[in-house]
C-alpha cells in the first residue's frame, strides 16, 4: 500500500462511475432482451410442435410406398389392356407410383432433417422394430 488516501478515494470514485453508467445500458437492453428471449421461446415451440405433427404422419407415407407397390401390376394391366384405365393415359400408373415412393422418402428425409436438437421421434415406440 502507498499509504495515500486520496489514491482509495479515486478507486472507490471509479468504481462508482462504472456501476453508474452501466445502468443506461442495462435499462436500455432489458427490454430488447425479454422480446429476444420470447421470440426465441416461440420459434422454438413452434419448431417442436411442427416436428411432432409431422412425426405423426410418418406411417402414412409407409403406406404411400405400399400404394406404390400395388401400382406396379395395375400398370402392368394397364398398358395391356389400355380399356381397363377407363380414359386414363397408361403411362399416369407408372408415375403415380414413381411419385408415391419419391414422396414418401422425400418426407422422411425432410422430418429427419428438421429434427430440433435433442428431439427423437416421440412415435417410434409404435412402429415394429426391424
Amino acid at each position: 500500500m502507498s499509504g495515500n488516501p486520496a489514491a482509495a478515494d479515486l478507486d472507490t470514485d471509479i468504481a462508482r462511475e462504472t456501476a453508474a453508467s452501466g445502468l443506461p445500458r442495462f435499462t436500455v437492453r432489458l427490454p430488447v432482451m425479454v422480446v429476444r428471449s420470447i421470440a426465441k421461446a416461440a420459434l422454438y415451440s413452434a419448431w417442436y410442435l411442427a416436428f411432432y405433427l409431422l412425426c405423426m404422419f410418418r406411417p402414412f407415407t409407409g403406406l404411400m410406398v405400399l400404394a406404390a407397390i400395388v401400382m406396379v401390376p395395375m400398370s402392368v394391366v394397364v398398358f395391356a389392356h389400355p380399356a381397363a384405365a377407363n380414359g386414363m393415359p397408361s403411362w399416369a400408373f407408372v408415375l403415380m407410383a414413381i411419385g408415391l415412393v419419391a414422396w414418401a422418402i422425400g418426407y422422411m428425409i425432410f422430418v429427419d432433417w428438421i429434427t430440433p436438437p435433442g428431439a427423437e421421434d416421440p412415435f417410434e415406440r409404435y412402429r415394429k422394430r426391424r
